[in-house]
């Protein structure tokens, strides 16, 4: 009702006003393609850095200005340590002076009391997200592939005391998180809880992974099952109380995908309500004349909004879903890796001009505009100058696949590291996708 309501104000107000042209040109304007930029971060000039931050299967996690990585395989495939890298990212509140990559080693506390020592072993595979000033980590697999036993052990590395701690949640009676990797953790900061999805564990078997969906209440310090996903999920976000998913459809992989997702409410009591948490399905083509991305493994889905109450998500690069479980000898084709950035739009919420105008597409516009929600286009890529200090002639981080991405630029960007290319190699590059000429540009307007 919100949104009708937004449409029908929207709609005095361009009649009462008398701006009928303008505002049907702004109405009548396109969501999709988003236009973005690449830009290269600054590279290491150290090559024991340089070597030390080429890693595939690792996690990257924005808190502030710096993006931490963690985790992962270097490149002899061998597991990274436990130390914390940190890389500065582009902002107009950088000075010049700030350090642009620094370097936690993993020193261990150990508890006077229990001796317990805090700190994780090292891992692959893992989850990490954001929780205030902290990174968390949870889950992955040790040298031999096998789960990591943690016993439903959080991790959290705390960026501002630069030290290690962890929670040790309680599960339902009855009910077992098995350890796993491949795994999706989300933190909604205002509810305070996490969301983990999916991953591998012992007795899953096969290269399909689980579709459960836990929570982890930060005030109950207790994990609870939440329903299973419709599909095996390839790749997931969390963004808006809600939880979405991209799976290959089992009947024709190579001619459509799923979008699964669901919505968590906002608030404990609507949760728990019978019958609140359903998951729903929009299974989309892939061909030419209605593009869509092909599923894959090991890519980027990550949030991304462009202002005014306009959310999408971007799907990009990765390994093509017919890929999974082969051998790393197998995955050594270029055919298989893909080089291509996707955005998804989502349904506009609340009284955003986003969503005034998405009303007025569904309901008074003429036939054939629509809003545009769940529908898929391939991003334009706008070139941009590279500084010299940056790999010469690279000006895209090219096909690749086990990279690690997360959100910057308050949610306006996505930052991507590292990543292995078809030729088999680790990748110890950082790039930055943002929105080109600010938004909005112009021919675009939200």
């Amino acid at each position: 009702m919100a949104e009708v309501a937004a449409g029908a104000l929207v709609a005095e107000q361009i009649v009462a006003t008398g701006v009928e042209v303008g505002a049907a040109v702004a109405v009548a304007a396109p969501t999709q393609p988003l236009k973005v930029s690449l830009k290269q971060l600054a590279r290491a000039t150290s090559e024991d850095t340089t070597r030390a931050l080429a890693r595939s299967n690792h996690t990257i996690t924005t808190i502030g200005n710096k993006v931490y990585i963690f985790g992962g395989e270097d490149i002899d495939g061998k597991l990274c340590n436990s130390d914390v890298h940190a890389i500065l990212l582009p902002s107009k509140d950088n000075t010049g002076a700030e350090k642009l990559h620094d370097h936690y080693p993993a020193f261990p506390l150990i508890d006077a009391k229990t001796g317990e020592t805090y700190i994780p072993a090292p891992r692959t595979k893992h989850a990490a997200c954001a929780w205030g000033n902290s990174v968390v980590i949870h889950g992955g697999c040790d040298e031999h592939g096998n789960p990591i036993e943690e016993d439903n052990c959080l991790w959290l590395w705390d960026t501002e005391h630069m030290k290690w701690t962890k929670l040790q949640g309680q599960t339902q009676l009855g009910v077992k998180l098995a350890p796993r990797y491949g795994h999706h953790i989300f933190v909604d900061d205002k509810q305070e809880f996490l969301i983990l999805h999916g991953g591998h564990t012992s007795t899953s078997g096969g290269s399909q992974p689980e579709t459960e969906t836990w929570l982890y209440s930060f005030d109950r310090n207790a994990w609870t099952t939440l329903p299973k996903s419709p599909s095996p999920p390839l790749a997931a976000v969390y963004t808006d109380n809600t939880l979405y998913t991209i799976s290959a459809s089992p009947d024709a992989p190579n001619l459509s995908g799923t979008i699964n997702y669901l919505d968590l409410l906002k608030s404990t009591t609507d949760r728990e309500k019978p019958g609140a948490l359903v998951w729903q399905s929009i299974t989309y083509p892939i061909n030419p004349l209605t593009p869509g991305p092909r599923p894959r493994f090991g890519g980027a889905l990550v949030p991304i909004t462009t202002g005014y109450g306009r959310s999408y998500l971007i799907y990009m690069f990765g390994i093509s879903s017919d890929a999974v479980g082969e051998s790393n000898e197998a995955l050594l084709e270029e055919e298989k890796y893909y080089a291509d950035i996707w955005s998804l739009q989502l349904p506009s919420h609340g009284y955003t001009a986003a969503a005034a105008k998405d009303v007025i597409r569904d309901k008074l516009m003429p036939k054939g505009i629509e809003s545009g929600k769940f529908s898929w286009a391939e991003a334009e890529l706008v070139a941009t100058e590279q500084k010299a200090e940056l790999e010469e002639g690279k000006v895209h981080p090219g096909p690749r696949g086990l990279l690690a991405a997360s959100g910057c630029l308050e949610g306006k960007g996505v930052v991507l590291w590292g990543g292995v290319n078809p030729k088999g190699e680790k990748e110890a590059d950082g790039w930055v996708l943002g929105l080109a000429f600010g938004y909005a540009d112009s021919d675009r307007f939200e």
